[in-house]
Parts: C-alpha cells; structure tokens; sequence
C-alpha cells in the first residue's frame, strides 16, 4: 500500500498524513477553483489540495493561472469538462508528464456522460 501511496497517481488522489505548506502556486490554483460547481474546477482542487500536502510544488504560475482560466471558462459554460480535461492533458503531454496525461484523460473520458447531461438539460 506504501507504493502506492508514494507514487505520483498516490499523491495525486491521496492527502499526506503529515501536510505540508501549500507554495504559492498552490495557493493561487486553491483560490481560483476552491468554489468551483464544475467537475473540473472540483477536481483540479482536490488533485492540487493532495498534492500540496505532499509538498510537491512541481506547478509554475503559468500551469496554475492556465487552470484557473479553464475553471472560469467551464463554469461559465464556455468550455465543457471534458474539453478542459483535454486541454489539460495535452499540456501534461507537451511536457512528458504521463501522470498528468492520464489523470486528465480519465477525467475527459469520466466527464463526457455529465457534460451531456448537462447539455440536454439547458
């Protein structure tokens, strides 16, 4: 269970049982989706929450800012889940982050059903 834990997807989905101080960056990705509706902007929080308490700092301003501005577009209804997801993921690839791509591709894949639903419901 400890190699899970300590792996990338691990500290991805799982918070440390001995946070640590979330950086700046962090804290700039926390402010802007931390009252997000969307699955997205929950998501993104959540996955940058656990991650912060693992002291992985690993995101520039530019990375985070980008995020934030996918959070407002999807909550706004100019952007769906799965194409912020998508974006997500694409970026992720640019950099050769497999973990990235991954998480971003099942949360593309998880949140087609609820952007449709979505959609027919106005």
């Amino acid at each position: 269970m400890d190699a899970i834990r300590n792996s990338s997807i691990g500290k991805a989905l799982i918070p440390s049982e001995t946070p640590q101080k979330p950086s700046a960056t962090r804290e700039i990705l926390h402010e802007a989706t931390a009252d997000s509706p969307s699955v997205f902007g929950k998501a993104v929080n959540a996955i940058n929450g656990n991650l912060a308490t693992h002291g992985d700092n690993n995101i520039t301003e530019e990375k985070a800012r980008s995020y934030a501005a996918d959070t407002a577009e999807v909550d706004s209804g100019q952007m769906s889940n799965s194409a912020a997801f998508a974006n997500s993921a694409a970026g992720w690839a640019k950099e050769g982050n497999g973990v990235g791509v991954i998480l971003n591709t099942l949360g593309m894949i998880a949140s087609g059903p609820i952007d449709r639903a979505n959609y027919h419901k106005g």
